[in-house]
């Protein structure tokens, strides 16, 4: 028996292991470029195209879960924030709630990843929100095998280290 949240979360992305568009459609005739990796298309509830092998959905949560454990291992990062925390008021999330602090959506055929993260004092901004968009997309791109991940850092607060 699923409970409603499960069946929020339902609409994932599936991964199709026949070559697909970046919009889900299958490539014309004559458009094959060669390509047999897996696909990611939206699956917005409706219902996959059938595959002798079966489809395979990875939800929202899941994709979450990954890019807030890249994020965190990131040089710079103190910690993940709540998406809709006060500016100067961010609270790090515990690491069993990090996911909080990550917002997944699929637009365009694109996976879009939101990060909302509280860095360490003293480090270039910049360097390291690349950085953290480096490794998410690399993390993400590579368990879902494949190329068409999106990653935003918002930085919520920075914070001084704790080590003295």
């Amino acid at each position: 028996m699923s409970s409603s949240r499960h069946r929020k979360e339902h609409s994932g992305f599936g991964l199709e292991p026949e070559a697909a568009s970046v919009n889900g459609n299958k490539p014309q005739a004559g458009a094959d470029d060669g390509a047999h990796s897996p696909s990611v298309t939206p699956t917005d509830g409706q219902p996959a195209e059938s595959n002798p092998q079966g489809k395979i959905e990875v939800s929202p949560r899941a994709i979450a879960h990954l890019a807030s454990r890249a994020a965190q291992r990131s040089y710079g990062v103190v910690g993940l924030a709540q998406r809709h925390a006060r500016p100067g008021w961010a609270e790090l999330l515990r690491r069993e709630e990090a996911h909080k602090g990550v917002e997944v959506t699929f637009t365009e055929g694109r996976v879009v990843i939101e990060l909302y993260v509280v860095l360490e004092y003293g480090t270039r901004i910049s360097e390291v929100a690349r950085n953290i968009m480096s490794n998410v997309k690399f993390t993400v791109e590579s368990a879902l095998g494949v190329s068409i991940v999106l990653v935003n850092v918002n930085v919520q607060d920075i914070r001084v280290s704790e080590s003295g």
